[in-house]
Order: C-alpha cells, then structure tokens, then sequence
C-alpha cells in the first residue's frame, strides 16, 4: 500500500492550473495519512515494514528535491509540499528508531542533494536543536534541556505545529550524533542563504550546550541534586570544529554573513562563562582566526562586529596565549571608540557595539598594574594606529576618556563612569599624574554637561557624583599627588550645587532633584572628611559652607528659586544639609578617634564615671543633673566629686543626633604666691633678704679673692685711693670690683631695714568645704553652665531640666542604643572545589576549612576584630553563633560586619545558609570550574552575589548575579578582572554601595541620624520641665528628692 500511494507524487504531463491544484490536494491527502502512522506506528509496524516505508518516503523525497531542469507540475509539487512531507519524513525516521546502518549510510547519502532547498535546512537545524535540547535534558536532569523531543520549524509561509515525540533515551542520543553529520559539511553549500541558515541553526546547537548550568527559578530541586559537569570546549569543538575553522579561513566571498556566525560560535565557545581547558591546538587555531579577521579588516567587515560583540569577556578566560591579541583588539577598539562611526561596515546595532568595546576595554584596567612593565609589541603594518612601544595605561586613559567624549546613548555612558572609577583604583599606585586628570574628567560631566549629555536619564549624572563619592576614600593619595586637585573638585561641585539650587535647567521631577542635590553634598564631604587638606585650603571650605547655607533656607521659602523650575528645597534636602554640615564639623580633622575608628562616640558614660568616683550611687547622682538643650541636644552635668585638692571638675555628656560626647572641665583658681613673677634685672631688688645677704657674703669672698690676686700679680696694694692715684688699666679693674662689692652692700642693708617693721600684711582665704558635708551639691557645674552663656538669668527657655524618672532612663537607654552610623550586614560564602555542582547548598554551607588567598582576602576587606572586646557594631554575632574573630570594617558614616560562613562556630549547615539568606549583599568566593547560580545557595529576590574567582595570573575575576537583573550600582565591575592589592578594598566599597542602593529601592534604609533625632525629641517632650524662674535657680543649688530614682534605675 505505501508503494501504490507513492506513485501519487509521480508528475503527470499536460496538466492546467485546476488540476494541478488537484494533483497538489490529492498528495496533501496522502500525507495526512503517513501523519497519522506516529501515533499508531508502535502498535503494528515491524522493522520490516518500517523499513519499506522510509525507503518509500525517501524515494518520494528524493524525486521532489530533484536537482536540474524540472517540469512546471514538479516546480509547483515541490514548493507545496517539500516542507510538510520533510516534517513528516524525519518525524517518521525518529519514530522507527532504527538503527540500522544500511539505511542511515543510505539517508546521509541522499540528504547530501538535498542541501540546495532552504526546507531542507530549516528541518535539519529544528531537528539537531530538539535532539540536543532532549540530550541535555537526559544527561542533566529535568532541569536542564526538555523532558521530551520537541522539533519546532522556523515560522515561514506555512505554519506547522511542534512536533513532540517520546522517544526512548538510547535513540536520542543514538538518532542525535546521526542526525548533525546528515547534511554533511556546510562550507559545501554554494548558496550563501542557505550557508548562513546552517551555521545559525550550529550557533542555536552550540548556545544550548554552552548554557547548561541555568535553572528555572520556578522549579523546586530535590535536595539531593548532583549536577554533572558540562560538556566542554573541546567536546563541542569536536562536533562542530572542523567545520566552523573551515568557514574562518575560506571566507568566501558573498557568504560573509555566514562567516560573521562561524566567527559568533568560536567566540562563544572560548569565552563561555564555564571554565573550560583547551587543547593548546584548538587555542592557536581560535587565536590565528581572530588575527586573521583583524589583519584583513576590508574582507573581515561583517565578522568584525560579530567578534566584538561575542568576546566581551575575550581577556578573562583562564588560558594561555590571549594577551597577543591585545594590540589587535586595540586598534579595532580605537576605530570603534574614538569615532562617531567606524569606518568599516557593521553588522549590529552601533550601541551596542560600543557596548560591546568598552567592556572589552574595562577588562584591560587592572593589567598595566599587574603587567606594569611588559611591552605590549606592535607590528609594521599597526605604526599608524598603534605607536611602537606605546604605554599601554596611557593608551587606555585616552580610549576611555575620549571615547566618553563621543558617546551618545546613556547605558554606554554609564559603564564609561563605571570603568572610569575603577581605572582610578587600579592606577592609584603606579600612575599617579592620571588620577587628577581622571577625576577633572568626572568633574567636567557633572559641571559642563554638553546638550547631549543633559538629555540623558538623570541616574547616568548620579551614577558619576555615586562614583566621585567612592573615590573620596582616596583623598590622603590623591593629596599626595596633587595639592590642588581636591580644591578644585570641591569647588567645582559646589557651583553646579548652587547652580542647580538657583537656577536648575535640568528636566528632571521633585524625586530625582533631591537624590541629585543630596548626592553631591554627601559627596563632597567625602572629600572633605576623609583627609584634612581642606585647613590648607580655606577658601575651599568658605564656599562649601556658603552651599551649605543655600540649603539650609526654610523649605517654605523658596523666592531663591525661579518658580519655572517647579523644584524646590525641600525637607529632605535641608535635613541632609544639616546633617552634612554636622558630619564636617564633628568629623573633620577628628575621626576616628584615638579608640578607634570603630568608635564614633565617647566610650565615657555615668555609669563609667560612677565607677571611678568610688563613692556609692546616693552620693554620686546627687552631683547629676539632665537638660535639653534647644530641644536638640540632652546635656548630663555631672560636678565630679573627686577629693584632691584643686581639683574642681566638672563632666559634661552631650547626646544628640549623631552620637554621644563626654568633656572632661577643669576651673582653676591658683594663689598669688604661686603666680609671682620671676626674679629680673629690673626687680632684683625685691629678692628675700636672708637669700640676698648670703648672696652678697658668697660674692664679696669671691671678689676680695679676685682683687688681691690682681695685687700680688702687678706688685700693689688695691684700695680706692691706690686705683684712683694710678692710671692703668689694672687699677681701673681693681675700682670696678670694690665699687660693685660696695653697692651689693648698701642695698642688703636698705632692703633689710624695710622688712624690720611690724605690719601684719597677712590675709587669709576660707577653708574649702568638702561635697560631702553640705546638701549644696551642685558647686562647679552651676559655674561653667552660666560662664558658657548656656544658663542666663534672663532667659532660661532653651535650657529645660529634665525630669529624672525610670521612664526617662529607658528613654535614655534606648537613645544610647540606637545606631549613630549606618550599619550593614554583608554575607561572604566560601565554594571549593567541586561544590558548585550540588543544587542545594547545604554542602557548601559545611565548609570551615579554607584556603590562604581567601584568608587574606577577609584581612583584606576589613580589621579582623575579636567580639569578645569589640565596642562597636556586630550585626548579632556573639560567641554563641559565631568564631571570635570576624571581618569588620567602619568610617565616619557606615559600619559593616561581615558574617562568613565558614565562621560561623558551631551552627549547623541550615542554620548557616538562613543566616545569609536574610542579607541583601553576599559576597561568593568561588574556587570551582563551574559557572556559578544563586539558586545554588537559594538566594532570595533581589539578593545581589559579588562572585570572586581566582584566576591563573593571580588576578581576580569579579562577577555581579542579582535576580531582578536590572540594578546598577556604583563604582559597579561586572565581568572584569581586578589585581590582588586592589581587590579587597575595591569589593568592601561595591558591596556597601550595593547594600545602600538595595535599602532605598527596597524602603528599607534607616537613617541614623532621623531615628536619634526622633528619640530627642521624644524624650523633650516627654520629660522636660517647664519650671518656674524661681525654682529653675534654686534647683541648681539643691538635691531633690526625685533623685533617689535614679539610684533604683542603676540597681537595677
């Protein structure tokens, strides 16, 4: 029967439009029918019959793909009908599963003439990509590939549905090494259409297999997954190598567009995330392809594009010999990068090739610090593009820099100011002149945006103050280089500040104007504080001070404003002036203190100085009074009740919106004796006269001794009479001698006589009364509120005492525990070897063995603090649930503890992993060869992975994983390398700048500086007392007896 209705296809002579529209209907009938054998054919067919029944169909095959002069009725059957009946023939062909190799010799044979139609290769690429799909699917489990074989066609004129086959798992990988080698090899094809359709149905085969390692989300993996490794490079080079080098190296002439896809499939394969070892042969032929398409840029013009944009990540991969092709990359990169457009022909959009280029270039950064003094060479034929011998790092300033100039499309922009920032790490130590000129470069952007620039989002001009910002940790370095570079960037963003305050020409809404105003003046505190050159340059200081100013103007008066602009000053930009304002003057100069940078507010509290007193808590408290000031800060005056002489103290403790202060006050009165002037030539006279007359005996002995031995010498008796009968030069010494011995006597006597009166000159002071015994307590402290100015008779509104109840005390607690700084949380995870191929991340979570370059890197990132004596923060880590030395790091504005797993005592792997999944930030160490997956470790939505890998060079690959895949943050690197000396303190700064993006998207930032600002206030007007003229003075003589509440408080 299957022969008979063969000879339905047969074409028949002399036919009219009608009938061969019939002849076409008649043969559509028939493959409805073999349509219909899939779904019955397990139950009947033998392989016998299977048998005849595709030689049947590939005789049918094979006579409407017939090659060469064909008749009208053949023309017409062909176009029709090849297209379904090759759907049904290879869906028929997979169903049998045969496996007889007579007949695939014979399909291969057949197949290979049938390369001339565009069906025939749309049903090979649908056919070898469902096979591969189910494959991956086989050989990786439910979450990789298809559970079935899914054979969907290309939409074209005719629409088929998907084929999906159950086919057992033996012949899907049997029917799928057959099915790749059917058509043989594409560089045989003469149609540069149907080439280009063959290498991109390879490109969508070789796709598949390179993503192996991705989940979906949705999907729930049983706790006992184990992944199996991927297949690597020189397996899929394996199947398709041999080919797609052919196609490289032929490069035909019209088949370019299919060249520029081979070029796309070797460029995925060697630069696929997964770490993948090459055969040393397979990576000089790759490196031989890319020199080739770069040296003939005339006939190389499609694959150009395809290259760049498919090697983004070329210099990250971890094997040898990539670093000759950097002086072709850079020429290539120059033309593209330093243009408006380039001169050679691209096959992309222009934006994304630029994209493409400067992340190429963003992977250079850190090599001229770690290759510092290696020559890159440069050949003949590049002396025009490249100059011999060329400084690399300065090579890359220019491509960055300028190539920013020439930018129009913001996303590009905004990885310039990325590569920017993170040049001016890498380069911060081996070439200093550039960091002025980088940062002048940021500057300009942010001052003197062209019309172009100012059309951008408003987040590309934030990304570039967020990356001035981090830069500011630098100030100290940048100093050094340039004593004039931060004055002039400080000045520079104070203009642009009052510009955008006065008169703001920026087309932006209420929201963004204040994260923008904001912006810039925390960052130029940053600048400020961090470094204390600003006292060398006042002027600097006057005018971010006369900014600040502009701010602090009533929200509701905003006549400074053109009223066009529809922004205002707000709220929120007054209250971050004041605290910007705050944070330079408590901070500048003065942090960290000498206890460290740890903390930010005086260890000294009552408690610490009842303690010392050694006196019980009755006697102490009733030295303590409690204040508000201006409703903004909580004076405690303590009058210090030490018992050594002359020691009148007084301790002064401030609390207020950014932390807690203590003084220490000395009044000091001192006798007259005790300031009596020293003994001159001109009070000589006064001196006691018991010392003066010893004085006179002791000089008169010496004298008498002098002049006689003046006398023995020139033969002479010395007397007044012999000195003035001579007139030598001995005699008028002699006379010199006994005149002075003469006064020295008479004015002994004068003073004596003086001091043989009897006046009683004598006046004495009181005697000091001990603290102890009187009930007027407050002694000092009276003195210094009221020599402060803080205490006047005539208006004592601002200073209220406060009531100094319980309640008040635990008001005051909780005010002593709220954060003065803000304070994050980051995860570090640790993955060895091996333990990246597990689904769930228990294993991973096991470790507590690590290795050196990871040890260094928590050394790296912060102080390794002991918990037992830390006095800053610890994010909940004791001893219980934690080792006792952990990662820590702190400045003026944040702190960070850093909760590693492997440091995590004696909790359990469960335990463990919850810990990090309640953190927006992890930190990933990742030794293992396999591409890295959140859901390995289940990270929750929007939590952001900063992945380390260690590379071969001994540099560091940085890689960013965040599940809403749209948050960019700065300084932000994704997909670069980073030198080991910056890499600790380059990761610290991302992370923490993550954190605080991710709290202000999230609504989950808490100010510091707001929620102490609440508690004052709360405690104000809750414990304030409006007292009375009277009895306000005379409570500062007084104890009162409310007092002994305090004493309770304590107690307990």
């Amino acid at each position: 029967m299957f022969g008979h209705l063969s000879l339905i296809f047969q074409p028949r002579k002399d036919l009219n439009k009608d009938q061969i529209k019939k002849h076409i209907d008649l043969c559509e009938k028939v493959i409805t029918i073999y349509e219909k054998i899939q779904n019955k054919s397990k139950d009947y067919l033998d392989h016998d019959t299977w048998k005849y029944l595709l030689n049947t169909l590939l005789g049918i095959i094979d006579s409407l793909l017939i090659e060469g002069p064909v008749q009208e009725i053949e023309k017409q059957l062909s176009k029709k009908l090849i297209a379904r009946f090759l759907k049904v023939f290879f869906d028929l062909w997979l169903i049998s599963k045969t496996r007889d190799l007579d007949m695939w010799d014979l399909l291969q044979k057949r197949a290979k003439n049938w390369i001339h139609r565009k069906e025939t290769i749309n049903q090979w690429c649908a056919t070898i990509y469902g096979l591969t799909n189910r494959v991956i699917g086989i050989l990786y489990g439910e979450f990789e590939g298809t559970i079935s074989t899914t054979i969907a066609l290309p939409v074209t004129g005719q629409v088929f549905q998907p084929s999906i086959l159950d086919l057992p798992d033996e012949n899907v990988i049997f029917d799928w090494e057959k099915i790749i080698y059917i058509l043989g090899n594409p560089n045989r094809n003469e149609s540069p259409e149907l080439f280009y359709l063959s290498m991109n149905g390879i490109f969508e085969v070789v796709t598949a297999l390179l993503n192996i390692g991705t989940w979906n989300e949705s999907q729930k993996a049983p706790q006992d997954l184990i992944l199996n490794d991927p297949p690597n490079g020189n397996s899929i080079l394996k199947l398709f190598g041999r080919w797609i080098f052919q196609v490289v190296s032929k490069n035909r002439a019209g088949f370019e567009k299919g060249t520029a896809v081979a070029y796309s499939i070797l460029c995925d394969i060697f630069c696929s995330n997964q770490k993948f070892v090459f055969l040393e042969s397979h990576i000089n032929e790759f490196i031989l392809s890319i020199i080739l398409a770069f040296e003939n840029e005339k006939y190389f013009q499609h694959s150009i594009s395809s290259i760049i944009t498919h090697t983004e990540n070329i210099f990250l991969m971890d094997f040898d010999g990539l670093f000759l092709l950097i002086p072709y990359y850079l020429k290539i990169l120059k033309k593209i990068l330093l243009k408006d457009k380039p001169p050679f022909k691209i096959t992309v959009p222009l934006k994304q090739l630029r994209r493409s280029s400067i992340n190429i270039v963003k992977s250079l950064v850190c090599l001229p610090n770690y290759f510092f003094s290696l020559e890159i060479p440069t050949l003949e034929d590049y002396s025009q593009d490249l100059p011999k011998n060329f400084q690399f790092i300065t090579f890359l300033r220019d491509l960055i820099l300028s190539g920013f100039t020439y930018e129009t499309d913001p996303t590009n922009a905004k990885i310039f100011l990325h590569t920017m920032i993170f040049l001016l790490y890498e380069i911060k130590e081996k070439e200093n002149t550039m960091l002025p000129f980088i940062l002048l470069s940021i500057q300009k952007f942010i001052c003197q945006p062209t019309e172009i620039q100012k059309s951008w989002p408003i987040d590309i001009m934030l990304t570039a103050i967020y990356g001035l910002h981090s830069v500011g940790y630098l100030t100290e370095l940048i100093e050094k280089i340039s004593n004039h570079t931060l004055p002039n960037l400080v000045n520079g963003l104070n203009k642009v500040f009052i510009k955008l305050l006065t008169d703001c020409d920026l087309k932006i809404n209420q929201q963004n104007y204040e994260f923008l105003i904001c912006g810039i003046l925390n960052t130029i505190c940053n600048f400020i504080v961090n470094s204390q050159w600003i006292y060398t340059f006042p002027a600097a200081l006057e005018n971010t001070l006369e900014s600040i100013s502009h701010a602090l103007i009533d929200s509701n008066d905003n006549d400074q404003q053109k009223e066009v602009t529809k922004l205002k000053i707000s709220d929120r930009i007054n209250y971050e002036a004041h605290a910007v304002l705050l944070k330079i003057i408590r901070h500048c100069g003065n942090f960290p203190l000498l206890s460290g940078p740890s903390n930010i507010s005086c260890s000294v509290t009552e408690e610490t100085l009842l303690e010392m007193s050694k006196l019980s808590k009755e006697e102490f408290f009733n030295h303590v009074k409690y204040f508000i000031l201006n409703e903004e800060q909580i004076l405690t005056v303590i009058d210090y009740p030490f018992q050594i002489q002359n020691e009148n103290i007084t301790y002064v403790i401030i609390r207020d919106i950014s932390g807690r202060y203590s003084w220490k006050f000395k009044f000091r009165t001192l006798p007259i004796n005790y300031i009596a002037p020293k003994t001159t030539k001109l009070n000589s006279h006064l001196l006691n006269a018991k010392k003066l007359n010893r004085d006179y005996q002791l000089y008169l002995k010496k004298t008498e001794s002098e002049i006689r031995e003046l006398g023995v010498k020139y033969d002479f008796q010395p007397s007044p009479k012999n000195c003035l009968s001579r007139e030598n030069e001995i005699s008028q010494v002699c006379l010199k001698h006994i005149l002075s011995v003469q006064y020295r006597l008479e004015t002994a006597f004068r003073f004596l006589k003086n001091e043989t009166g009897e006046w009683d000159q004598q006046i004495k002071s009181l005697e000091k009364t001990s603290f102890l015994q009187t009930n007027l307590k407050y002694y000092h402290s009276r003195l210094l509120l009221s020599n402060t100015g803080l205490m006047k008779v005539s208006d004592y509104s601002y200073l209220i005492l406060l009531d100094q109840s319980e309640q008040f005390f635990e008001a005051l607690k909780v005010l002593d525990e709220c954060a003065e700084r803000t304070q994050q949380k980051i995860g570090v995870v640790y993955i060895s070897e091996g333990q990246n191929r597990y689904y769930n991340g228990k294993k991973i979570f096991e470790n507590t063995e690590t290795d050196e370059q990871f040890n260094q890197f928590l050394k790296q990132i912060g102080w390794i603090i002991d918990l037992e004596a830390h006095t800053g923060y610890t994010g909940g880590l004791n001893l219980e649930n934690s080792n006792q030395y952990v990662p820590y790091y702190a400045n003026y504005s944040n702190e960070v503890i850093f909760q590693v797993s492997t440091l995590m005592g004696t909790l359990e792997p469960e335990e463990r992993m919850e810990k990090i999944h309640q953190l927006p930030v992890v930190i990933v160490w990742c030794n293992d060869n396999r591409k890295f997956n959140s859901n390995s470790i289940k990270g929750k939505k929007n939590q952001v992975f900063i992945i380390v890998r260690p590379h071969h060079t001994g540099l560091f690959k940085i890689e960013v994983q965040n599940h809403s895949q749209s948050m960019e943050f700065s300084p932000f690197i994704n997909n670069s390398l980073i030198s080991t000396k910056n890499l600790g303190s380059f990761i610290r700064i991302m992370a923490m700048n993550i954190h605080h993006e991710l709290s202000l998207k999230n609504n989950t930032f808490k100010d510091p500086f707001e929620n102490r600002r609440k508690y004052v206030n709360l405690i104000a007007t809750s414990f304030g007392r409006k007292l009375s003229y009277d009895k306000f003075f005379s409570g500062l003589f007084t104890t009162e007896e409310h007092n002994v509440s305090i004493q309770k408080k304590f107690e307990k």
